[in-house]
């Protein structure tokens, strides 16, 4: 899947929601897709599945790992592991939408998500403990998915073992780099030399992964000419 993909007006469509039963006395609301197409109704139950299994780890207050120990050969940046799924991160924003409805207008205490016994997964309940959860988590920040980048070196930091990078004209990005890893661009690189570095971007919760500011290189060599 290309970065920064959207659906198309139809794929929107054959994958839109439709209200099919409201119960006033509880506000219970049942949702089923506009399309009965077997094949896409399966690809939606996918889809439902992986997403209210990532927000279940905020209704679990369990989204960031409790490790805090440092890796061997980890980098002086710091930032957490999303359990089980980068999504989990991704999804914050609209976790904190669907959360400020709890104490909120219309006097709502609970939120609930009970899926369909065909999705084989346990019932949602978002608490005003959820919503504190939430909050308390805004500043933190997590490892994105694996990938690389290339640029050339602005600005070394050995105290910190990070190298600042100029990775398009208005964008830098500060690599964390293990010792040896320093050293190595510290010493045996030149001037604008272009590099690659392997590894995981730092991505605040809530913001775009392609804005991150802060990457933690795994690996890094001479980008080819």
């Amino acid at each position: 899947m290309k970065k920064r993909a959207t659906l198309t007006r139809a794929e929107s469509a054959r994958l839109s929601l439709q209200i099919s039963e409201r119960r006033k006395s509880s506000d219970l609301y049942g949702l089923i897709p506009f399309i009965v197409d077997p094949a896409i109704q399966q690809y939606l139950a996918t889809l439902l599945k992986v997403g209210l299994g990532a927000l279940a780890k905020y209704a679990l207050q369990s989204v960031l790992s409790n490790d805090s120990k440092a890796k061997p050969g980890s980098t002086t940046l710091k930032a957490g592991d999303v359990q089980d799924s980068v999504l989990t991160g991704a999804i914050y924003a609209e976790t904190v939408q669907i959360t400020n409805h709890i104490n909120n207008i219309g006097g709502i205490e609970l939120i609930e998500i009970t899926p369909s016994e065909d999705l084989k997964t346990p019932i949602i309940q978002l608490t005003p403990d959820t919503q504190k959860y939430v909050r308390d988590i805004a500043n933190e920040s997590y490892r994105g998915a694996y990938e690389e980048i290339t640029g050339y070196v602005t600005r070394l930091l050995p105290n910190r073992l990070v190298a600042q990078i100029k990775v398009a004209p208005s964008r830098y990005v500060k690599v964390g780099l293990t010792e040896d890893h320093f050293q190595f661009v510290r010493y045996k690189t030149e001037s604008e030399q272009r590099l690659r570095f392997k590894g995981h971007p730092i991505v605040k919760l809530g913001k775009d992964e392609s804005t991150y500011k802060e990457f933690e290189a795994e690996s890094v060599e001479l980008a080819e000419v």
